[in-house]
């Protein structure tokens, strides 16, 4: 089920989010700013726009903080100028959305929702640590992020990181 369009606007911005936050902003504007998409960049210019991206987020978790800047930057340079609207939805203030994407994962891991331009759901993304080496994991989340943009289905055989076999 799509995230109800009049919810979706009661979001924040990436701007308003940073300005919203005050000081602790910059932690998050650092972690943006050193986003990059790498190799990927000229993939992200070509997903089909107009994209509307919910990002559902426990503000609180060091997961967003590491996580939400990069999916930011992904949107912000996604697609034609302006073609990704990212929209942050923090899950205390947005409990009505939070459990039908956060159930029986963990809460605190960030989940965003695509929609095309005809508010038809068309990607969800989760981020899943227990699934992602720690150095691996902005590269990961560049890579994995523009699939959902794209409209892809999940990838179920991406689980659990398991460490290697003696």
């Amino acid at each position: 089920m799509p995230i109800p369009c009049d919810r979706y606007r009661d979001g924040y911005t990436w701007d308003d989010w940073v300005e919203r936050l005050g000081d602790d902003g910059a932690s998050w504007r650092e972690q943006f700013d050193g986003a990059s998409l790498g190799e990927l960049r000229a993939e992200y210019q070509s997903v089909p726009t107009p994209r509307y991206v919910a990002c559902l987020f426990d503000p609180a978790s060091p997961m967003a903080r590491e996580v939400v800047p990069i999916v930011a930057k992904c949107c912000d340079q996604a697609g034609v100028a302006g073609g990704v609207d990212l929209r942050l939805l923090p899950t205390p203030e947005f409990r009505d959305l939070a459990p039908q994407y956060t159930a029986g994962v963990d809460p605190a891991a960030p989940v965003c929702v695509v929609h095309d331009a005809d508010w038809v759901q068309v990607g969800v993304w989760r981020y899943r640590p227990d699934s992602i080496a720690p150095s691996e994991s902005p590269r990961k989340v560049v890579s994995e992020f523009l699939d959902a943009l794209r409209g892809l289905r999940s990838r179920p055989w991406r689980g659990r990181l398991t460490p290697p076999r003696p």
